[in-house]
């Protein structure tokens, strides 16, 4: 492919029982050959061999029991693993526009390995380092197209399993990273010391209370991505895998969607609302390790570029005014979202007070002004919610503050075109109503109940969440 002296061949002999791997290289049109599947292991039948048609010394062998490429022409060898099943590999070939490996194997149909470019990259030097972080090829932007009605990308809506789909490649920016040794906590790496000495015989003495207790309250090491833009501002943080080896995490080219906390993870939903789509533009991926909360950087950083594939065909916004709508609007629904989990929590609080009054000696004045409390929040609720008990009947009642947040949001997450004046109109009223309600429950969570709080300890009250621990008669 590269030098017309240098031919590659792949025998085997393993219908006489040998099954050891025969691949061999002659740089003199075959007048000589030199094996250089040595490092391959045993009993792995090589069937096929390619080069790749950028870097010569990028070789893929195509086994018995899975593909093994080498950097180095053949004189090293290493399995590719990232879900590549462990089965006969017939054949091998090349995709040279987008760079893909396709393998045929033996009763699992295709494999593809999507965009292999960064194992060019790849040199014994960086195969040592702790982590390494590859370059990023640039990124399409784009919106997914939802295929059958359902609203997961390559997803196969009601057609059932007997409808065969295949994933795509990830959808966005793929970071690809290599870690030598992975991220092990504390209790892993004594567990795998232990086997080890037991293993060679070795006693495996108890660990002691301190230790064990350390572990226990030990935060799991991660691997952060960072993604960042021309401004140096972060665009998003994506957790990786924390296993040696080399991984491949996609950006879905959003920010992240600023949702309140909750205390339990939500439940499945007909539909998900991404984060707002960032704009196209130049952007760096920074790699670092979280161990014991202290975040160190491994590799180098990656710039790359966000490229619209095609002109859209109705004239709209421009890509910049797209996404600071996007971006005002996720600003908005942060605030309307954040107020209804508060008052959540706050009615939470002030039923925990009614309850706790009611075997207390304190006055009953404490019990009508949480009351008081209690009614205002629920009128702040419907005022962001809407009339729950009309809904359940389907009976439409006034738009509520967060209706108007969703008319605008389910109008343009999967829109590049950019808000139309119904969408605008709707996040004007929101804003306007939102305001007095944003000033009432800063009123009632920074002045009412805190003297309520006060007034609870005064009278001898039981504790209830939000206040601090009651002090003694001392």
């Amino acid at each position: 492919l590269h030098d017309p002296d240098t031919v590659y061949v792949v025998v085997d002999d393993h219908k006489i029982g040998d099954f050891s791997p025969y691949i061999f290289r002659s740089t003199n049109r075959g007048g000589t050959w030199t094996r250089i599947s040595e490092d391959l292991p045993e009993r792995h039948v090589a069937w096929r061999i390619v080069q790749d048609h950028v870097k010569p010394e990028l070789l893929f062998a195509a086994t018995e029991f899975g593909v093994f490429f080498s950097i180095d022409a053949g004189d090293n060898w290493a399995k590719l693993a990232g879900g590549l099943p462990t089965i006969s590999f017939r054949d091998l070939v090349i995709q040279t526009r987008e760079n893909d490996l396709v393998g045929a194997t033996f009763g699992r149909g295709f494999w593809i390995l999507d965009d292999y470019t960064p194992l060019r990259s790849v040199s014994k030097d960086q195969l040592q380092q702790e982590g390494t972080l590859f370059p990023v090829r640039d990124a399409w932007w784009y919106l997914p197209k939802l295929t059958l009605g359902d609203f997961e990308v390559g997803g196969k809506g009601s057609q059932g399993d007997a409808y065969f789909v295949a994933p795509n490649p990830p959808f966005g920016a793929v970071f690809t990273f290599y870690l030598k040794d992975g991220l092990k906590t504390t209790r892993d790496q004594r567990r795998k010391a232990e086997k080890k000495a037991q293993e060679a015989g070795e006693d495996t003495p108890y660990p002691g209370w301190d230790a064990l207790r350390e572990e226990e309250i030990e935060e799991a090491p991660a691997i952060v991505l960072t993604v960042t833009d021309s401004d140096g501002a972060v665009v998003r943080r994506i957790e990786g895998p924390v296993e040696p080896g080399f991984h491949r995490v996609a950006w879905d080219l959003r920010y992240a969607l600023s949702s309140p906390w909750t205390p339990e993870k939500a439940g499945e939903s007909w539909i998900t609302i991404p984060g707002p789509l960032a704009t196209p533009g130049q952007y760096r991926v920074a790699l670092a390790k979280r161990v014991n909360g202290v975040l160190t950087p491994l590799g180098e950083p990656q710039p790359f570029l966000v490229k619209p594939l095609r002109e859209r065909g109705l004239p709209g916004a421009s890509a910049e005014e797209v996404v600071a709508f996007s971006l005002r609007l996720d600003r908005v629904n942060r605030e309307v979202r954040g107020a209804v989990s508060s008052v959540s929590a706050l009615l939470t609080e002030t039923g925990a007070v009614k309850e706790t009054l009611i075997r207390s000696r304190a006055p009953d004045a404490l019990r009508d002004e949480a009351r008081r409390l209690e009614l205002e929040l629920l009128a702040l609720q419907q005022k962001l919610n809407g009339n729950e008990k009309r809904d359940l009947y389907a009976d439409d009642g006034p738009m509520s503050i967060s209706d108007r947040v969703g008319v605008a949001m389910f109008g343009t997450f999967r829109s590049t075109y950019g808000p139309t004046p119904t969408h605008l109109r709707a996040m004007e009223i929101a804003e306007a109503e939102f305001a007095s309600v944003r000033a009432d429950l800063n009123r009632i969570h920074d002045t009412d109940l805190p003297a309520l709080r006060r007034s609870l300890d005064e009278a001898g009250v039981p504790w209830t969440p939000g206040r601090a621990v009651p002090e003694g008669d001392g």
